[in-house]
């Protein structure tokens, strides 16, 4: 899976599509669930694939610099989070670790606080201006779905001030029993066609 996934370009500009990748297996359950929602995608949508694992994101420092300035102390992430405003979607793959997201995932979610300073320290209403419509895209060893359910209500927390909505979600459970099936693909194929056009809330 490329880093980066340039799709064909049509006449208007591309809507953008930003994914926060948390998996250390490229190839992996994960890995394949993206692929299969980057195929559903439709033409016009530009993804752009932030590799946690590999850009190593650091850790929030609490060092309160966000609540006096936008910006962060740390400027690692300042290319993620400039691509995460001006994307029109996000989506978060991940696998489950001991019901969370791996440690790479987890840190830049709490870069994410950035937003919460801006909205209540610094008064921005919305702090992040365009919306934008998210998917989660989960697999885990187990087919317990508390680390699903926990990652999905972070997420929905730390949306609220993003101007973003959690539009649905594919949870791939049990992979340590059995292989990542195509009824699991294909949810993910179609999410990502609801994501982008029509269609009801799932997941």
């Amino acid at each position: 899976m490329s880093a980066n996934i340039a799709m064909s370009a049509t006449s208007s500009e591309p809507r953008r599509l930003l994914v926060l990748f948390c998996s250390p297996h490229r190839e992996g359950h994960t890995g394949r669930l993206l692929q299969a929602f980057l195929e559903g995608l439709p033409e016009g949508i530009a993804p752009q694939v932030y590799d946690a694992y590999r850009e190593r994101p650091l850790p929030c420092l609490d060092c309160g610099v966000c609540a006096k300035r936008q910006g962060c102390s740390q400027h690692d992430l300042d290319a993620f989070m400039a691509s995460f405003e001006a994307a029109d979607f996000f989506v978060v793959a991940s696998p489950v670790y001991y019901n969370a997201l791996p440690a790479p995932g987890k840190a830049v979610l709490d870069r994410f606080q950035r937003y919460f300073s801006a909205r209540f320290a610094l008064g921005l209403r919305p702090p992040v201006e365009k919306p934008k419509r998210a998917a989660l895209l989960l697999s885990c060893g187990s087919g317990e779905r508390g680390g699903f359910l926990a990652i999905r209500s972070q997420l929905r927390r730390a949306f609220t001030v993003m101007n973003t909505e959690l539009y649905g979600s594919v949870f791939a459970g049990g992979m340590d029993s059995a292989p990542l099936g195509e009824a699991a693909l294909l949810r993910a194929k179609r999410l990502a066609h609801m994501l982008a056009g029509a269609g009801d809330t799932i997941g």
